[in-house]
């Protein structure tokens, strides 16, 4: 049985009152648990994992209360003059948080838990009467078992902090930053952090091209100078990439092509880092390597967000290999995806839900599988496969310091690529970052 609570509108929901949706064929069925009283803490005759005293318990329960954070914009309702019109047409800041909601919804009804219950509280990020700072306050977080949040920056700082004094795992959802979090162990950040994407990247050009020359390009402000540093930090952490020199380019978007052809190679394969979140100035970048593609091999590495580059399949940029890094890299013949669509459909009268949806419906399954398989503190078994359903995400220890023993989060540290090359876009395998 589920219960779900939307907090700011005292919406209850008893979801066992309606039929439940089939689960997808291939989801993996949680194993049958031992007989159990209400909460059972076992130790388990190791030394505690990650040694983090908590993940060496087993703690199950016949009750387990878990929190969603997401930002739902509940109050434009209230004041909304045409609440109609609002239902009808949703606007498009509200969508996100809206499909992240629904795909969590879709995860709870499908795993249909016999042996438990699952709470499920809904509290809106956007609320004035209970914003994030108010609600580490509410009596249902405090007896909380999992928090999921789509957070912002600050938020992820708040709840991290309150889940480290708890011992309340924490999944950052989407915000790919660790807010400078750090010694919290029961912190897990799904969206990959930069440092994992950069040295991500540099793998992949070690492992994946040849007689390479290596330039990474920045320009002479702030946001590409820390992506910058990014990528050099990354690149003296792993000393086997040393035999692939990495030659720093501060340019500017006035230059031309033949000032850019002065820092290529015209005998070697230029591989070309672009240390921009700016898509407007990826793209002009990328109009002028590409007019050089007929006197030089250019491959061009880019930034998890060129993902949504305008005009990326602009016919000018054909020739010109376009690689970007994403955590976030679904199958479209994957059966939950396709189950997914199916039920957005039914529900929704939506056969093509937005990412955040599948995000959340396949984030939610994962750690709710897991909780339901080894009880609150999962943590050591949270690369089990079998909870994978979407996105088989890889997660690892952080440390910040070499010499802690304690982990600062854990963190996805499965990045894949996808290659854009004659308006078309691929997949293009992924690597699994080291410490």
């Amino acid at each position: 049985m589920s219960l779900m609570m939307l907090s700011g509108c005292f919406l209850f929901r008893h979801t066992s009152n309606t039929p439940s949706p089939a689960p997808p064929p291939a989801a993996p069925a949680p194993a049958p648990p031992a007989p159990k009283p209400d909460t059972t803490q076992q130790h388990i005759p190791a030394a505690a994992p990650f040694h983090v005293p908590q993940f060496a318990r087993l703690v199950k329960k016949s009750t387990y209360h878990v929190a969603l954070f997401c930002p739902l914009f509940l109050d434009s309702l209230r004041t909304q003059t045409n609440t109609y019109s609002w239902l009808t047409h949703f606007p498009s800041y509200i969508l996100p948080g809206f499909e992240f909601y629904a795909g969590t919804r879709l995860a709870v009804d499908s795993l249909h838990p016999s042996e438990a219950n699952i709470v499920l509280k809904v509290y809106d990020t956007r609320s004035s009467s209970l914003p994030v700072m108010a609600a580490i306050n509410d009596s249902f977080l405090q007896q909380a078992d999992l928090i999921i949040g789509m957070l912002e920056y600050n938020e992820l700082k708040t709840l991290a902090a309150f889940s480290q004094q708890h011992a309340i795992n924490l999944v950052s959802a989407t915000l790919p930053n660790d807010a400078e979090i750090k010694q919290d162990p029961f912190l897990i950040i799904v969206n990959s952090t930069l440092p994992a994407h950069a040295a991500a990247i540099l793998q992949y050009v070690f492992t994946n091209f040849n007689n390479v020359h290596l330039t990474l390009w920045s320009q002479p402000n702030v946001d590409d100078n820390t992506i910058a540093q990014i990528f050099t930090d990354a690149y003296r952490h792993h000393p086997e990439l040393s035999v692939m020199p990495m030659q720093q380019v501060i340019y500017d978007t006035s230059w031309t092509a033949a000032e850019i052809a002065q820092h290529l190679s015209p005998t070697q394969n230029n591989v070309c880092i672009l240390a921009t979140l700016n898509n407007a100035v990826a793209l002009t970048m990328a109009h002028k390597l590409a007019s050089l593609i007929d006197r030089y091999q250019i491959n061009l590495m880019g930034m998890p967000t060129w993902h949504d580059m305008p005009n990326a399949n602009d016919s000018s940029l054909f020739s010109l290999p376009i690689f970007y890094s994403s955590p976030f890299v679904i199958n479209p013949q994957a059966t939950a995806m396709r189950y997914v669509q199916q039920k957005f459909s039914q529900l929704y009268q939506n056969p093509n839900p937005g990412n955040t949806a599948y995000k959340g419906f396949d984030i939610t399954y994962r750690f709710l599988w897991l909780m339901l398989q080894y009880g609150i503190y999962f943590n050591a078994r949270i690369n089990d496969p079998r909870a994978n359903m979407l996105i088989p995400y890889q997660f690892e220890p952080v440390y910040k310091h070499p010499q802690e023993e304690i982990p600062d989060y854990f963190e996805n540290r499965n990045v894949f690529f996808l290659k854009v090359i004659n308006g078309k876009t691929f997949p293009a395998g992924n690597v699994i970052v080291g410490s």
